[in-house]
């Protein structure tokens, strides 16, 4: 068997998983190659024993200590076929990955099947795993953590990183394809996971924390060239240089104490080739003081995946720490979910406008209680001046949430096929919403592009189902991408709740509502941010007139209170009659197939997890080792103390002074002469505390009502006695006081 370049290896279906390997041209021909090569008998031998093992369902990684005989027969035929030197130009397989990872067959002490690759592993030390509190698997790799939220992780975020392996694997694919058709590949190069490949793609993870992200991506993702695992914790480093020997992943992993912005604003300034293929940031919190740095240390369309966890900013609590961090204002809607992700992509768009760069969306997600968008980042002065015809402004009705949006600006082409770009004119709509007469809410700027790359997610769902196995979030992957590809490319959506809400009608399907649009010749879709989104390029009067024809057909016209939205909204008579019958293509293609589109709570209490604590100065100056990392049962977590300490304070008073409650009247006392608990009632039955109890009461009855009348004579005496002075801004008057 000889080894092909930029060819695929798809596996037996007696092989775990789909696997990257080169392979020949036709296995027909395989009788024919034996008799020219007698080398290729040991291919086939070497192919016979990896089916083997998998018949004696073996794990995918083997410590020397575990060997099974088979492996120790195919290490023997491995060393045997090879040279000291490793051959790259031996016909083996099992020599030409020995050579890819740059080890001769006497220096491989255990063996990793990975998706029916069989990969050899170099040396590394045994990790004492009970020196550690406890060991998490995900993917391929295997977590020691040294003691309880010492380093920070989130088992909820699983499917955040199951989708960051797939994006960045389909990626590196597309970077091999374009490196093979310009033929900078090297003939004997190996892609696949695991093996380093000197032309593959560099990573850089800014706040690794355990380093789980950058061992995963080594493990699971071919072609790369080196993953350069960062945080500024020194115990995070010193978990990650743990974690990294006990995955041995020392070839492709490197890892890194700085601060991740000053380390990225150190490869501002290289050469294009020198910069990031790919650079990946999952803050605890805002990415804010990240994103400037980061879309100058990546290559010219390089991708760059950016989470957000402060999702409360980002949906409409704080709009003004929004703009503080992201540059825009953002709403308390229906649609905040989206208007999030359009948030962070105008400020990753504003970032990169200041460098003459542009970013362009390939998959932008709201998952959970984060948004995470991955986006490539290319260079153009050119393409930079269409920007602004890509942000908007968001006029949000307070009453019924109809918005409308304002572009920045538009690009026009004249009659000689020249672009020109203009400011756009407006606002869209009146100081008062023309459906219900409330007052409209200015938020953004957002992004009005395109949130996706429909091609791109198709090429992601297509290989994540090829082996639905190899990820554990895999069919959620798969659903989630599905309603990517099905929604429409218009900004913002309506929530069908929200819609019957403001009529005070019974909610239907949404299958009528969808297909009441799809009558009246619009298109309609479904968000994988709301399981409730209306997104449509109908207008907003066309909705409502469907919902007059809702509440007509449910008899609700005459029964909302006058002068209230739904009266306003409800007094007017639809335009047109609404047809909901419904539609052939009302219903979505991935709800027909039963995928997974929303996802339930993933476990109780789930969502964002405590930050990591640091440890005292004395404690990481220490020296290093496991047992300055171990934990007594007798310290517990912060949440068991929490629940130990937990009306203790309380406790402390009645000790101090058991009758403190006699200073209080018994209210039951108070109302009906007597108590149950007679004598020993925890509070005072004494006449004089009850006539002191009754008249404090009193006294703050009367400032209540008083409060109002007083506060109103106040103001109207201020005004009365403040003089009233009036002053130009005009520079030449200098400010002078005029009547």
């Amino acid at each position: 068997m000889e080894f092909v370049k930029g060819q695929l290896f798809e596996p037996e279906n007696d092989l775990p998983g789909g696997a990257y390997a080169t392979h020949t041209d036709s296995l027909e021909n395989k009788h024919d190659e034996q008799q020219e090569n007698p080398q290729s008998q040991n291919s086939e031998l070497f192919e016979q024993k990896v089916s083997d093992v998998n018949q004696f369902n073996i794990s995918r990684t083997y410590d020397q200590s575990h060997h099974l005989p088979a492996l120790e027969t195919m290490k023997t035929e491995a060393a045997s076929n090879g040279s000291d030197e490793c051959n790259r130009n031996d016909s083996s397989p099992a020599v030409n990955l020995l050579a890819a990872n740059e080890c001769n067959a006497q220096q491989v002490n255990s063996w990793k099947i990975d998706r029916g690759v069989l990969i050899p592993l170099p040396h590394g030390r045994e990790t004492d795993k009970a020196a550690y509190a406890h060991v998490i698997k995900e993917g391929n790799a295997e977590i020691l953590f040294p003691k309880k939220n010492e380093v920070f992780y989130n088992p909820v975020q699983e499917f955040n990183r199951d989708l960051t392996c797939a994006v960045i694997s389909q990626f590196s694919k597309l970077n091999y394809d374009t490196q093979c058709m310009a033929s900078l590949v090297d003939d004997h190069a190996v892609f696949a996971p695991g093996v380093r490949l000197e032309s593959g793609v560099t990573i850089f993870e800014g706040l690794s924390a355990s380093g789980l992200r950058s061992i995963r991506f080594a493990l699971e993702i071919p072609g790369i060239k080196t993953v350069l695992c960062n945080d500024m914790s020194y115990d995070a480093v010193e978990n990650i240089k743990q974690n990294i020997t006990h995955n041995r992943v020392e070839n492709i992993v490197q890892p890194s104490q700085s601060d991740a912005a000053a380390y990225m604003y150190s490869y501002a300034s290289k050469r294009e080739a020198e910069k990031f293929d790919v650079i990946d940031l999952d803050p605890y919190g805002s990415p804010a003081i990240f994103l400037d740095a980061a879309v100058q240390a990546i290559k010219n369309g390089g991708l760059l995946c950016v989470t957000c966890t402060d999702t409360a900013v980002l949906c409409g609590n704080g709009a003004e720490t929004c703009f503080a961090k992201y540059g825009g204002m953002s709403l308390r809607a229906k649609f905040c979910h989206e208007m999030a992700l359009r948030l962070l992509l105008n400020s990753l768009e504003s970032h990169a406008n200041h460098y003459s760069r542009y970013i362009v969306p390939l998959v932008s997600i709201s998952a959970d209680f984060y948004i995470r968008v991955f986006v490539r980042v290319y260079t153009s002065a050119k393409d930079v001046k269409n920007s602004a015809s890509k942000r908007a402004l968001v006029f949000s009705c307070t009453g019924c949430e109809s918005f409308h949006l304002l572009h920045m600006g538009k690009s026009l082409v004249n009659d000689s096929d020249h672009v020109i770009y203009k400011n756009s004119t407006g606002p869209p709509v009146s100081h008062n919403c023309k459906h219900c007469s409330s007052p409209h809410h200015l938020g953004g700027p957002i992004w009005a592009g395109s949130l996706y790359d429909v091609e791109f997610i198709n090429s992601v769902i297509q290989k994540t189902g090829q082996n639905v196995n190899a990820l554990g979030t895999s069919k959620r992957i798969i659903g989630v991408l599905t309603v990517m590809t099905e929604e429409l490319e218009v900004p913002l959506y309506y929530s069908l709740d929200k819609l019957c809400n403001v009529v005070h009608v019974s909610q239907p399907k949404a299958i009528i509502i969808r297909s009441a649009l799809l009558n009246a010749g619009f298109k309609v879709s479904g968000s994988h941010c709301n399981s409730n989104a209306i997104k449509t390029n109908a207008p907003s009067d066309t909705l409502w007139d469907i919902m007059r024809s809702l509440a007509i057909q449910q008899n609700k016209v005459l029964g909302s209170k006058p002068g209230t939205v739904a009266a306003i909204i409800l007094g007017k008579e639809p335009s047109f009659k609404a047809i909901f019958e419904k539609h052939p293509d009302s219903e979505p293609a991935s709800k027909k197939a039963r995928l997974v589109r929303f996802q339930a709570n993933p476990e109780p209490d789930w969502g964002p997890k405590p930050k990591a604590k640091k440890r005292p100065a004395a404690a990481a100056a220490a020296v290093d080792g496991p047992d300055v990392m171990e934990i007594s049962e007798e310290s517990g977590s912060p949440q068991s103390k929490r629940a130990a300490n937990q009306g203790t304070k309380k406790e402390r008073k009645k000790k101090f002074n058991e009758n403190y409650l006699k200073r209080f009247a018994c209210k039951k006392f108070m109302k009906k002469g007597e108590c149950n608990h007679g004598d020993e009632c925890r509070y005072s039955h004494d006449p004089e505390v009850i006539r002191a109890f009754t008249e404090k009461q009193n006294a703050k009855l009367a400032a209540q009502i008083d409060a109002p009348r007083i506060a109103q004579e106040s103001d109207s005496s201020d005004v009365q006695s403040a003089p009233v002075e009036f002053f130009s801004d005009t520079p030449d008057l200098q400010f002078q006081k005029f009547s």
